[in-house]
């Protein structure tokens, strides 16, 4: 182990940064490939010695992929994830470069990181670092990635997949500690990750557009099931309105044999909508609306955890939390 053990990765990237014999302009290159939506760069290495360990050399590989079938993002924004894979190997005392069947070493962590923010630059201060039950058995390469929307770098959607990154049982991030304070006060208040619930869906319309058209097609499916009824009708509404633009109220009697039943619906129209992107990739709220009319008609039994009864009306919710 070299002097300075104590060293943090900000300062160990100083040195690293400070060596002549650190070639980063392959991997400036690529970064600045990666980031350009219309270019489609394939990879990048580079090999040095370890700044913390005698007789270690590490290798740092750049890659990209899509992430757009491992979690929840935009589909319109391109977006990119860079990986960032870190060995060592010991060279033994030698001179020339580790093979492959040189021993792999465990980097200490702050080194890794070190690494990460030399190569990555200000990107590193939304990178993941993916750990995983693989390296208890072995040594194997850190994993480190990082999100763009071309140029811009971002976090990471809460469904992200990160065990088919990586591999092994069981995988889970850790977030670098960004250097930026307005990131890092965001990340301590708000999470280092994205609801994925509210990523944009690219055909989808804005919400107060989406509220209008669910309870327009709402009235207009209610109207037309009881046009068909005719004289037979066991339904009698009292009320079909929107409050704001997230929330929709429907009130009205089911005549039963056994006597009348009040019925109102509180629909949550965010949860709604974000449980038919989840559930169905569907962002018309056309198809929403007849989801729901169509339960009132179908003589529905409302599970307990969604129904209460209050002043004599069982008033049911819809939305995020069926």
């Amino acid at each position: 182990m070299r002097e300075g053990v104590d060293r943090t990765p900000a300062q160990l990237a100083a040195v690293i940064h400070a060596r002549r014999d650190v070639d980063l302009g392959p991997v400036r290159n690529y970064l600045s490939a990666v980031t350009d939506p219309d270019r489609t760069p394939v990879h990048a290495e580079i090999t040095a010695p370890s700044v913390e360990m005698a007789d270690v050399r590490v290798t740092v590989s750049l890659g990209w992929q899509d992430p757009q079938f491992l979690g929840t993002f935009d589909r319109t924004a391109g977006t990119r994830m860079i990986q960032v894979a870190i060995s060592a190997r010991s060279t033994g005392g030698s001179t020339e470069e580790p093979d492959i069947n040189s021993r792999a070493v465990d980097l200490p962590v702050r080194e890794q990181i070190a690494w990460v923010r030399v190569v990555l630059g200000d990107l590193a201060d939304y990178a993941y670092r993916i750990l995983n039950d693989m390296a208890q058995l072995r040594v194997r390469p850190a994993f480190f990635v990082v999100f763009v929307d071309p140029p811009t770098p971002r976090l990471a959607p809460s469904d992200f997949k990160w065990l088919l990154v990586c591999g092994g049982r069981r995988a889970y991030p850790e977030k670098l500690v960004p250097e930026n304070r307005e990131l890092h006060t965001y990340l301590r208040r708000h999470g280092d990750m994205i609801n994925a619930d509210l990523v944009p869906h690219p055909q989808a319309p804005a919400p107060e557009v989406w509220a209008f058209e669910f309870v327009s097609q709402l009235a207009a499916t209610f109207a037309d099931r009881l046009g068909r009824m005719g004289a037979h009708r066991g339904f009698t509404f009292e009320e079909v309105s929107l409050h704001g633009r997230d929330r929709v109220v429907v009130r009205y009697t089911w005549h039963l044999v056994d006597g009348d039943k009040k019925i109102a619906f509180d629909i949550d129209l965010d949860g709604l909508r974000a449980s038919r992107l989840r559930e169905f990739d569907d962002p018309r709220a056309r198809m929403a609306a007849y989801a729901v009319a169509y339960i009132l008609f179908d003589q529905p039994q409302f599970p307990s955890a969604t129904a209460t009864l209050v002043d004599g009306v069982t008033w049911v919710r819809f939305g995020d939390s069926d």
